[in-house]
């Protein structure tokens, strides 16, 4: 299922609507936004795991074709070391692009990828997340207004345009993320 973006919550004296779920004014008992934590596979930090047992498996393959054929009894030996001289090359080379492409998944990871927020709505302690994106000031935006409405809902039904990175629902990438509980800010 594709995100949808959102282009405009409508509040009216009674309910809150975003795209097409709808969440009663009087039922909201609480409003928050989370930073999302990244978490498994896409964790910030999963890459080095990887990386750490490629490089351990290349050092491991490069100290035994060195020092090994050596070992090796005379009538193995020439042929051992020549198959073990024509292997690092292909070993090393693969053994670096690996590494390579993980350090590059950390880095980006570190670097580039963008933080994401939810907009938690909680209503008869259920927690469901309306929105979600990297726009952080429009999502506190969009937070302020659900707060004023609950406090002093407008007598005729109001339009708010959202802007910036933010869709509907619980997605993130691939990852679908549920809230439960209590300050719950991890990916599932």
């Amino acid at each position: 299922m594709a995100r949808r973006h959102v282009g405009e919550i409508i509040i009216s004296r009674r309910v809150v609507q975003i795209g097409h779920e709808v969440y009663p004014l009087a039922n909201i008992s609480r409003v928050q936004t989370l930073q999302l934590v990244w978490g498994g596979r896409r964790a910030t930090w999963y890459p080095l795991r990887p990386l750490f047992i490629v490089v351990l498996i290349v050092l491991g393959f490069l100290a035994a074709a060195e020092f090994i054929p050596p070992e090796l009894p005379p009538e193995v030996g020439p042929d051992a070391e020549e198959v073990a001289r024509q292997l690092v090359p292909p070993i090393t080379a693969v053994g670096g692009l690996i590494a390579a492409c993980l350090l590059g998944q950390l880095v980006y990871r570190l670097f580039i990828r963008r933080p994401q927020f939810a907009l938690v709505l909680e209503t008869a302690g259920t927690q469901y997340t309306a929105l979600s994106g990297t726009d952080a000031s429009e999502i506190h935006r969009i937070k302020n207004v659900i707060v004023g409405a609950i406090e002093n809902p407008p007598s005729q039904p109001t339009s708010v345009q959202v802007h910036g990175d933010v869709v509907m629902g619980d997605k993130a990438g691939r990852d679908q993320y549920k809230m439960s509980g209590s300050g719950n800010r991890s990916f599932s």
